[in-house]
């Protein structure tokens, strides 16, 4: 259904933030108004309390009839992140690079995000965090469906880091990677988004 409920969104709609939360967003809350201004709203107001904000843009350009509407779009959002998370097919449409070294440095000078992720499937991820790069290895699993393993990623991720605060250092990451490859790798275990997205009892067995 387009547009679904979720484009709806209006500014009356947010809610009060405070010091400490996150707000998570992607792409398709942008693709449209009212939800549009409510989410760059929803970036503003939580960064103005003291909170930060993820931005995974899971480009759907089949919601974008116009593309420097996205570009522009993409752009404004990666300005006001803390930490994005990217697959490689993303680092390159929004770097205008095929070199995936050259794209990373290219959106961290550009935008300066604390942490950036740029996910590659089955070869793991990249992390760029405090001007270091380092590559964490995926966790083998035998997959049955891919959707919604870019989802689990994050929601590993951002439970990590609301629950513990963004790492000191680099190595301090690691924890934190881990549990979100985890919950990447057990969300394609089985058919469907939702099916296989794990429980806390879960994670316990993996990590």
């Amino acid at each position: 259904v387009r547009p679904s409920a979720d484009l709806f969104l209006a500014e009356e709609d947010l809610p009060q933030f405070a010091a400490g939360q996150w707000l998570h967003i992607c792409s398709i809350a942008l693709s449209a108004e009212p939800s549009r201004s409510a989410t760059f709203a929803a970036m503003e107001n939580i960064k103005r309390a003291g909170g930060r904000v993820s931005f995974d843009p899971n480009i759907r350009l089949d919601l974008w009839q116009d593309q420097n509407l996205l570009h522009a779009c993409l752009d404004r959002a990666l300005r006001l992140a803390n930490v994005v998370k990217l697959s490689e097919e993303e680092l390159i449409l929004i770097s205008g690079s095929n070199d995936i070294a050259q794209g990373i440095a290219s959106i961290t000078e550009r935008y300066q995000p604390e942490l950036l992720l740029v996910t590659q499937g089955k070869a793991g991820v990249i992390a760029a965090f405090q001007q270091q790069f380092i590559h964490f290895s995926a966790k083998p699993v035998v997959s049955v469906d891919t959707t919604g393993a870019g989802d689990a990623f994050v929601a590993g991720l951002l439970a990590s880091l609301a629950a513990n605060g963004m790492p000191a250092d680099i190595n301090a990451l690691e924890p934190t990677l881990a549990l979100a490859q985890t919950c990447g790798a057990l969300a394609t275990l089985a058919k469907g988004a939702m099916t296989a997205l794990p429980y806390q009892r879960d994670l316990h067995r993996q990590i």
